[in-house]
């Protein structure tokens, strides 16, 4: 008698353990969640306007993404490995939005983010460092996935850099030995800011320069990559041997330096020119107009 009466005040005893355990697990939000998959297709942007992307440009080297719910940072996602199909996810629901980040490497820690329970308003001002002097051809893009529903999106990575690249337009002989570029910002904001292009205050600015080991004689693409910044002095300077005479020639750019846009710098004998590449794709369709004699 005395055992059975043991037996069930053991199974009392065991019930009220589990029911204060399962207690505890509510308060601390532990109580089973349903994780849902998610599918994400990449697919990079190319370069505004003309720009033609060369090859190693859209190479991925690392892959991280990051969910933010009503503000939150409720998920991240590091060294993600892509498969056939793209990128799968494991998130509790499908609401709010999936950023997805490339090739920061070292330079952006999401465990930390985490742990600093980082909102999502500062996220969208974090700041990329240059990457041993040389800016990092990172790619971001985002997903709002309130109210879709879908286990599977697509999503679009646009560089975070701007690229320069070289014209040679001299009739006789001309040499490239230097390119300088002054007072560029050596950090950026990782992500598009909302109020346009805009570089974190108290920003460092240096002069980048590229010598080349072997003077260019021809155009050359992607002599130098950017980040995007505000134009605070910026110049463009080019030492070279023109006709048989070593000239400096120096130009102002005019405007701030947008990513995902190709800038060419284009050397005439006595000058030099910066321009944006355009395609005629960009023109709208203006009115026919008649000319009457």
């Amino acid at each position: 008698m005395k055992m059975k009466r043991l037996g069930l005040a053991s199974v009392v005893l065991l019930g009220l353990a589990f029911t204060a355990c399962s207690n505890e697990d509510l308060e601390n939000g532990n109580q089973n969640e349903t994780i849902r998959p998610l599918l994400i297709t990449t697919r990079q942007s190319g370069y505004e306007g003309a720009g033609t992307t060369l090859e190693g440009e859209n190479t991925i080297t690392d892959m991280k993404a990051c969910v933010f719910e009503k503000g939150i940072l409720t998920k991240v996602f590091e060294d993600l490995q892509p498969t056939v199909e793209g990128y799968n996810l494991q998130v509790d629901s499908y609401n709010g939005t999936v950023y997805m980040i490339a090739n920061t490497g070292e330079l952006l820690d999401m465990q930390q983010m985490q742990a600093e329970n980082v909102s999502e308003e500062e996220w969208k001002k974090t700041i990329l460092e240059m990457d041993n002097g040389t800016a990092a051809n990172v790619f971001t893009g985002s997903i709002n996935l309130d109210g879709q529903g879908q286990p599977s999106q697509t999503l679009t990575l646009k560089r975070g850099v701007a690229r320069f690249d070289l014209n040679i337009d001299v009739t006789g002989s001309a040499s490239i030995e230097k390119l300088t570029l002054s007072n560029v910002a050596q950090s950026a904001y990782l992500l598009p800011q909302d109020e346009g292009i805009k570089s974190p205050d108290n920003v460092i600015r240096k002069d980048m320069e590229v010598t080349f080991n072997k003077p260019l004689t021809t155009s050359t693409p992607a002599v130098l990559y950017v980040y995007e910044q505000e134009n605070s002095g910026l110049e463009v300077s080019i030492e070279a041997v023109i006709d048989g005479q070593h000239k400096t020639l120096s130009k102002t750019l005019e405007g701030n330096l947008k990513r995902n846009t190709v800038y060419t710098v284009t050397v005439r004998k006595n000058d030099i020119d910066i321009v944006v590449k355009v395609g005629f794709e960009d023109w709208e369709q203006g009115n026919d107009t008649e000319i009457i004699p």
